[in-house]
């Protein structure tokens, strides 16, 4: 966000309006996870105080710092025990995909209050909330992809076969290296963009129909 800020694409009304709004989104993503956890048999997170809407609890450091830098952070990881899942894997792994699934529903509500917004001839209100959409989407999409510290890879190491936990493994030995190197692959790409706006078009769909006009 801060780059962009630089550069021009967002003013100061669009970094504080996307910062509250993701760091709540970081909170929410760990609040979606330990809900579910705790529906499907693992309550290690919400005796955790996961379900709890503490900043500290949810919030871990490099990830607030680089949403804040590069416009994509992360929140802390839950503790999940997989031996409290039946069926370990499939489970555990709709622990994990409630994540980016908490994303796009900050998003989907950022659209709608967004087009609420311009209903209202409040343009510059509404482009903030759409630019917060954008940067929720592209949360809940990279998450997708089994790339650590993302959701997708621990969903893949809890769900599938030894093949792709070796390789989940071989990308995590390269750390945030191999993480920024993937997602800047995404990016440029279009993977990341093309999913985006698949998101992104749905969510204004909804929004128009919800809205009106």
């Amino acid at each position: 966000m801060i780059l962009d800020y630089l550069r021009g694409f967002y003013n100061s009304s669009d970094v504080v309006i996307v910062s509250i709004i993701m760091v709540f989104a970081l909170m929410f993503h760990n609040i979606v996870q330990a809900w579910v956890a705790a529906k499907l048999g693992d309550a290690s997170a919400k005796f955790s105080g996961y379900l709890n809407l503490d900043p500290p609890q949810h919030l871990e450091t490099t990830g607030v710092v680089l949403l804040f830098v590069l416009g994509f952070g992360w929140p802390k990881q839950i503790p999940v025990n997989g031996r409290n899942y039946p069926g370990r894997g499939r489970k555990e792994a709709l622990v994990w995909y409630a994540g980016p699934a908490a994303y796009l529903l900050v998003a989907l509500v950022c659209v709608i209050v967004a087009t609420f917004l311009a209903s209202f001839s409040s343009p510059q209100l509404a482009r903030s909330f759409v630019l917060t959409a954008s940067v929720a989407t592209v949360h809940a999409v990279i998450n997708l992809f089994p790339v650590y510290p993302l959701d997708g890879a621990k969903a893949a190491i809890a769900w599938g076969n030894a093949d792709v936990r070796r390789l989940v493994r071989q990308v995590q030995s390269y750390g945030l290296i191999g993480f920024i190197v993937i997602f800047m692959l995404l990016s440029y790409t279009g993977i990341l963009g093309a999913l985006q706006q698949l998101f992104l078009g749905l969510f204004f769909n909804i929004a128009r129909f919800l809205v009106g006009g």
